[in-house]
């Protein structure tokens, strides 16, 4: 009895195995049935992809299914093929091409003709001659940036507004707002120039140099900023940069490092007056600080419990420490710059304290940057033009440091009568600050200064820094006070530029145009220094100095034109 119930458990045992693999043997057949029909259904399409500029196979072209990732590309002929479900869609997409979405409908046999892009076809280039050319054409690199993506981040600077958005282009500023900015294409190529392209703006030559760094009185060198700076970023249409050394031939040696052509914003298609106004602000906000030891005071030996029982430690000269003194926030007393005195005018001991944030809290919480500008502009038949204002204003971050920018442009083009076209573009500029801080090492740099104030002392304390007549405070001989420095040596600037040409086009016949232009850049500049009695730099009560300069450069040329098409071949501008 016993066996049998045994043999009956074993039985029940393998019907519980079998069942569910039964199921699952069912499952996967439905399963691989479904794939096998779906697998049945699927065509093998082919198909060719050519140009429909020249007729001409296009390689790569991205061949997929839409919805799905599932894709093949074209090859070498412009050949593809692709297993498909017969009623899909398929995606043509390629670069430069407009992308087509084509219906299969059971078909075998796909052959697509694809359509260059409307935004390729008007993507046209500003070349050294001034002449529009597509960019295909060209014998060389060229980056191009927008307005938009000039505008984007707003900067007082153009070159600063271009950093990071073209290859093969760096960009460095040496300080702030205002400071010379530096522009290398492709890398330095000379050890003894400062590597700087040739800008042209609308057609006129300026040179930008890095070297323009000034000023009276004993290391007090100031950065006035390069003539780059004097371009309204707002004003501009388009920039090229034309990489190639083939592109700057024009220009002769000059443009060794490379041009930048600056094309200005013009009067829009025809249509009405048009009124456009911009204004914005932009806060520069530290957001780490110089990092300075802050643990030790002013010193030249070590201090310890042992050395000074009571805790107060003697005074040091100031013009005598190396920097490694007595460790504050521990109980030590000294006698400290600025110490108070008792009845007898005897200085008192005070608490040897770390003062962390003294780089902070000399200088401003941010720095504001304020442009505004109106621009008004007209299209006609007849006459077309464009007439632009802009004001910007900075408040840097150095105390009493400032910045200011005047602009007017004027674009405008008159038909005198048919076939002969004249025109003129004018770019004014008036920059001027009441200081700019010296930027150098040592001397009258005040950013260095309040970076090199003892952790011990408030450099708070040091803002009053009157004491009558010629005497400033600091906290001892050789050192100078950052408030001093920013206040009291002053360094003022004006400058005015004038950028602009004159031009006529006669259109002799529709394949031949003559051009003739008259270009001018005109600069001139007055610098002046004020420094007060009380820096050590120029011990003979203070100094005064003044400078002037002008600068002028002309150009004309003349230029003919002759374009026609012998089939699909275009003779390009001579």
């Amino acid at each position: 009895m016993e066996a049998k119930n045994l043999q009956m458990n074993k039985n029940q045992g393998r019907f519980k195995v079998v069942l569910p693999l039964i199921f699952l043997l069912l499952f996967t057949g439905n399963g691989f049935a479904e794939t096998t029909d779906t697998r049945q259904n699927t065509i093998n399409v082919t198909g060719t992809v050519t140009s429909a500029t020249d007729g001409m196979p296009l390689i790569g072209v991205s061949i997929v299914v839409k919805g799905t990732t599932e894709g093949t590309v074209s090859d070498m002929n412009g050949n593809y093929r692709i297993n498909i479900l017969p009623n899909v869609t398929l995606v043509f997409s390629y670069i430069g091409y407009i992308t087509q979405e084509i219906a299969v409908g059971g078909r075998r046999t796909v052959d697509i003709v694809m359509e260059e892009s409307a935004e390729t076809l008007s993507e046209v280039v500003v070349t050294a001659l001034g002449i529009g050319r597509e960019e295909k054409s060209l014998g060389y690199s060229v980056g191009k940036l927008g307005s938009e993506e000039i505008s984007k981040v707003v900067h007082e600077n153009v070159l600063t507004s271009m950093a990071g958005k073209v290859t093969g282009v760096t960009i460095n500023s040496t300080g702030g707002t205002g400071s010379t900015v530096s522009m290398v294409i492709r890398g330095a190529t000379s050890m003894s120039t400062d590597n700087q392209p040739l800008f042209v703006i609308d057609g006129v030559p300026m040179t930008s140099s890095v070297n323009n760094v000034g000023g009276f009185g004993k290391d007090n060198l100031v950065d006035y900023g390069n003539a780059i700076s004097d371009i309204d970023p707002e004003s501009i249409e388009s920039v090229s940069i034309l990489k190639g050394p083939s592109a700057a031939a024009l220009y002769g040696t000059r443009a060794g490092n490379g041009v930048v052509l600056i094309t200005t914003k013009k009067s829009g298609r025809k249509g009405g007056m048009k009124v456009e106004v911009v204004s914005n602000t932009v806060f520069d906000i530290p957001s780490k600080y110089l990092d300075v030891q802050n643990r030790l005071g002013f010193g030249y030996r070590s201090y310890t419990n042992s050395a000074f029982p009571n805790g107060i430690i003697p005074a040091y000269n100031t013009s005598e420490v190396t920097g490694a003194g007595p460790e504050l926030n521990k109980g030590y007393w000294q006698v400290q710059p600025f110490a108070p005195l008792d009845a007898n005018g005897v200085p008192i001991p005070t608490e040897l304290i770390s003062h962390p944030d003294n780089y902070k809290n000399f200088i401003n919480g941010n720095a504001i940057t304020t442009t505004n500008s109106v621009a008004i502009s007209s299209s006609s038949d007849r006459v077309n033009y464009r007439l632009g204002v802009s004001n910007m204003t900075n408040r840097g971050l150095v105390p009493n440091s400032d910045l200011n920018r005047n602009n007017l442009t004027l674009s405008a083009t008159s038909t005198v009568v048919e076939g002969l076209t004249v025109g003129t573009d004018i770019n004014y500029t008036r920059n001027w600050a009441d200081n700019r801080p010296a930027t150098q090492e040592r001397g009258a740099n005040p950013l260095q200064w309040a970076a090199w104030i003892p952790p011990n002392v408030d450099i708070r304390k040091m803002k009053d820094y009157k004491l009558g007549g010629n005497e400033v405070l600091t906290i001892g001989k050789g050192w100078e006070n950052p408030y001093f420095l920013a206040y009291g040596i002053n360094n003022s600037f004006k400058r005015n530029r004038l950028i602009g040409s004159v031009s006529a086009t006669w259109e002799i016949t529709p394949q031949l145009s003559l051009m003739g232009r008259y270009a001018l850049n005109r600069s001139d500049e007055t610098r002046e220094t004020k420094i007060d009695p009380g820096y050590s730099g120029e011990p003979n009560n203070g100094a005064y100095g003044i400078v002037t300069s002008e600068s002028s450069e002309a150009n004309a040329d003349v230029l003919a034109t002759y374009k026609n098409h012998w089939d699909n071949f275009l003779t390009c501008p001579i």
